[in-house]
């Protein structure tokens, strides 16, 4: 049976997905509360109970958040227009809220450089950063490029793991979904292995990030980047299994995704993931869509270290 627990968990992450999908709208609290199923004069306890943050500091931060990461991606973009995108009234409450929480005014940021208060915490990535011009001159050394294909419908189960860094919670949450397989009988080599990034590693506090860890499966057999993954370690599309206690679900609708194979070292994932951000995006068409990025794996994570890695990283895009 389903704990208590385990279906308000459920019912947050439904929110905090709602959040991340319609920041542009107005959220209050007796709309959130009835996508979780809460009544809304607990909801906001409930919310704080399992978050750490009231509901606006949430919607406050990733706002913010969002913001940061489109001017990053979008140098030549106007502060007034990425404001009224992820929900601000305009640029001046946009301004004095970017400055509290950053450090700077958004006008006086460099964007190719970290925001100096961007990760609060202050504790260090997890590979270097580096210049425009040396990730340009690596990604010619590799032969590497980028393709825009489909990410095609489908439904995503997922364990969410919050402050995954330096701890057991990540591992523990992947044997968990390799147990939920192996309970449905579905074949490793059948199943797109996912990892989902909610958050933005050089800009969220690490005490507040989230990876989701889980399994994606096409509603339908279509072409598309799930396709692609499964040919690669000789699976078949298969229909979703029934999930169970404990996971979350999610629908995405069929959209376009930028996508680079990182290959070798975590260091070489951390320059693709550079690359795509820094390099590709501002000179490209294309904008960060309202879906998480997401690791595809083509190298099951039990079998990865330090230097190895074989993944596609994937970022949804949308036409400006």
């Amino acid at each position: 049976m389903r704990t208590t627990y385990a279906i308000y968990q459920e019912r947050i992450n439904r929110v905090l997905d709602y959040i991340a999908a319609h920041l542009d709208e107005d959220l209050p609290l007796r709309k959130l509360s009835r996508v979780a199923c809460f009544s809304p004069f607990h909801f906001h306890r409930l919310f704080l109970g399992f978050t750490g943050e009231t509901l606006n500091e949430h919607v406050r931060r990733t706002r913010l958040e969002r913001a940061a990461a489109l001017l990053r991606a979008s140098p030549e973009r106007r502060i007034t227009d990425v404001a009224l995108t992820v929900g601000f009234a305009g640029v001046a409450e946009f301004s004095r809220a970017f400055k509290r929480h950053f450090g700077l005014n958004a006008s006086a940021w460099d964007r190719r450089a970290l925001l100096p208060n961007s990760k609060i915490g202050k504790a260090p990535l997890p590979f270097p950063i580096y210049s425009v011009e040396e990730l340009e001159a690596w990604r010619r050394s590799k032969g590497l490029r980028v393709r825009v294909t489909t990410f095609p419908s489908a439904r995503y189960t997922y364990i969410r793991v919050h402050n995954p860094f330096g701890s057991e919670r990540l591992a523990q949450a992947y044997r968990d979904l390799m147990q939920w397989l192996a309970e449905r009988g579905v074949p490793l080599r059948d199943t797109v292995i996912a990892g989902m990034s909610q958050d933005d590693a050089a800009i969220t506090p690490h005490e507040k990030y989230r990876y989701d860890i889980g399994a994606a499966f096409a509603i339908a057999d279509e072409p598309g980047i799930l396709r692609d993954a499964l040919r690669e370690r000789g699976g078949r599309h298969r229909e979703p299994p029934a999930s169970r206690s404990g996971f979350s679900n999610r629908i995405f609708p069929a959209g376009r995704v930028a996508v680079m194979r990182a290959t070798g070292s975590l260091d070489d994932v951390g320059r693709v993931w550079q690359y795509l951000y820094r390099c590709w995006l501002p000179a490209s068409r294309y904008e960060p869509g309202d879906s998480p990025a997401m690791e595809i794996f083509l190298s099951l994570p039990e079998t990865l270290n330090s230097e190895h890695f074989d993944l596609y990283a994937c970022v949804p895009v949308r036409e400006i």
